[in-house]
């Protein structure tokens, strides 16, 4: 029987150190969750304070009457911006963003033109407290703004050419530049420069370079403030020579030569001017195509000088005198009867006058020897056959035989036709 009590006694006290355990835990986790649930409504509440950053854009304040008073104009920091941090309590910082935040310089007071160093004023909600800035103050440019249109200049450097060939004068795609900026800066600008470094020059050169400002002593602005409507230019600089040629003619039959003329022109050359591989090709200037049948006598002829294309003449005269001399030839007028009538459609044809005097120039022996048989004369009607009456019509004459390479008709002729 006390064996039994003993045994009752001590499940007892067992069981009573499992619920003291158990009570234990329940109230640590029940300790956490208050501790959480303190800490979240710490966080929640008007308790915590922090410190957070914004970046925040500076703006001018007062332009239009700096403007109005002065006649100058904001012309740097418009892109500006500072960091602004704020203090204040969790809930509210949260609720700020940057657009409630105003960082702005105000230039009403402004009295110099130039670079000027101005305070920059911040404003914040009023929650919160502003505990420091990136920067307390702005430089800025402020001036007339002002335009104006300089020259494009193109200089050369470290070049050479050889003793034969000359640089031509630059050529450009524009010839000045629209530069924009402070009026103290822009006075002094004269010239948009290009200055090329060119070597060993052997052919036209055409490149793409950079402009930079100068003044009138050719020293570099650098500007900051200044823009210009181009950066950069296309510049071509052609290489030339001279080269003289003679002045010829060319004959339209082949019958003069210098056996039987002498042809003189005045100028007999002229100097030309251009690009190397241009020039080589050109050995002569032709000014003429001479009618041989047209100079019945020795004669003279004004002529313009036409150059070639891609060349200039250096010479001064524009217009050249041909002189014809006819040498170891004569004339001769021999009257030929014999005349053919082609394409007459049919229609009865009849040759007023009998006969055509034609006159003849060649050597002398030949024209001594040349007769009526020898000569062709022929007249086409088949623009004539539309109606009946008294016609005019060209005629074309042959020399034929051994008189065909020497011997040629001076002039034109017609002949008169009654078309029936």
């Amino acid at each position: 029987m006390k064996k039994k009590e003993a045994v009752s006694k001590a499940e007892k006290t067992k069981s009573s150190l499992h619920s003291e355990r158990v009570i234990d835990f329940v109230a640590k986790i029940l300790c956490l969750v208050v501790a959480f649930f303190i800490w979240f409504y710490a966080m929640s509440v008007n308790v915590v304070t922090l410190e957070k950053d914004f970046t925040v854009p500076v703006k001018f304040e007062n332009e239009t009457a700096l403007y109005e008073r002065t006649g100058w104009s904001v012309l740097s920091g418009k892109n500006s911006s500072i960091v602004v941090t704020l203090k204040g309590k969790r809930n509210i910082l949260t609720k700020i963003t940057e657009s409630d935040i105003f960082a702005f310089v105000d230039v009403s007071s402004v009295e110099n033109e130039g670079m000027q160093t101005l305070e920059i004023r911040v404003s914040a909600p009023t929650e919160c407290e502003i505990v420091n800035t990136s920067v307390s103050s702005l430089s800025t440019y402020i001036d007339k703004r002002v335009t104006k249109n300089v020259p494009v200049k193109v200089i050369y450097s470290n070049y050479y050419v050889s003793a034969d060939y000359q640089l031509d004068d630059p050529i450009t795609n524009i010839e000045d530049v629209s530069v924009t900026g402070p009026e103290s800066e822009i006075k002094n600008v004269a010239f948009a420069q290009s200055e090329l470094v060119l070597g060993n020059i052997t052919q036209t050169i055409n490149t793409t370079d950079t402009l930079k400002l100068v003044d009138e002593s050719g020293n570099e602005i650098n500007s900051s403030y200044i823009t210009m409507s181009s950066k950069t230019v296309n510049v071509t600089v052609k290489l030339y020579t001279l080269k003289e040629v003679p002045l010829k003619v060319d004959y339209k039959y082949g019958y003069f030569n210098s056996k039987n003329v002498k042809i003189s022109i005045t100028p007999s050359a002229v100097t030309l001017r251009g690009e190397p591989s241009v020039l080589e090709s050109i050995d002569s200037v032709n000014v003429a195509t001479l009618d041989e049948k047209q100079f019945l006598t020795n004669g003279t002829q004004s002529v313009q000088i036409d150059i070639p294309e891609g060349v200039t003449s250096m010479t001064e005269e524009n217009t050249a005198i041909i002189n014809v001399e006819h040498i170891n030839t004569g004339t001769k007028q021999i009257s030929v009867k014999n005349i053919t009538l082609a394409n007459s459609g049919g229609l009865s044809c009849e040759i007023q006058g009998g006969g055509l005097n034609v006159t003849l120039r060649g050597p002398y022996n030949l024209l001594s020897s040349i007769k009526e048989e020898n000569i062709s004369v022929a007249a086409d009607l088949k623009n004539y056959t539309s109606g009946v009456g008294i016609a005019v019509v060209p005629v074309t004459i042959r020399i034929l035989g051994e008189f065909e390479s020497e011997v040629y008709e001076l002039g034109s002729y017609s002949i008169t036709v009654n078309i029936k």
